[in-house]
C-alpha cells in the first residue's frame, strides 16, 4: 500500500479503477442491447477522465517534490494514456453509430482502470 506521499496513492487509484469499471462496464451493457446512452456516455467518461487528471496531477505534484517512480519513462507513458483513453474512446463512440462505437467507449474505461493499476505499480 502506498503511502500518502506517493505519487499514486492507492485510495485515489481505487477511486479511479472503480469508477472507470463501473462506468466500462455499464456501457458495454448497453452496447450489447444495442443502445446508445449518449448522455450517461458523455457523464461517464467524463467522470473517469476527472478522476484520472487528478491522479495524474496528484503524481506530477508528488514528482515536484522529488518521489520518483521506479521507471519514469514508463510511468509518464501511462499517465498520459490514462488521461487520453477516455475523450478518445468518447469521440470514436460519437463518430461510430453502431453499438462498436458504444462498446469503444466502454473499452476506453476498462483499458483506464488497467492503466490505474499499472500506474501503481510502476510507481511501487
Amino acid at each position: 500500500m502506498a503511502y500518502a506521499g506517493a505519487g499514486v496513492i492507492d485510495v485515489l487509484a481505487y477511486v479511479v479503477i472503480g469508477i472507470s469499471l463501473c462506468v466500462g462496464l455499464t456501457i458495454i451493457g448497453f452496447a450489447v442491447a444495442d443502445r446508445r446512452p449518449l448522455t450517461l456516455l458523455a457523464y461517464g467518461l467524463a467522470t473517469a477522465e476527472v478522476a484520472a487528471l487528478v491522479q495524474v496531477l496528484v503524481a506530477i505534484v508528488q514528482a515536484v517534490r522529488g518521489e520518483r517512480p521506479n521507471e519514469v519513462v514508463t510511468f509518464i507513458g501511462y499517465a498520459l494514456t490514462s488521461v487520453l483513453v477516455p475523450p478518445m474512446g468518447a469521440l470514436w463512440a460519437l463518430s461510430d453509430k453502431s453499438r462498436w462505437g458504444t462498446a469503444a467507449a466502454g473499452v476506453a474505461a476498462l483499458v483506464l482502470a488497467v492503466l490505474t493499476v499499472r500506474m501503481q505499480q510502476v510507481w511501487g
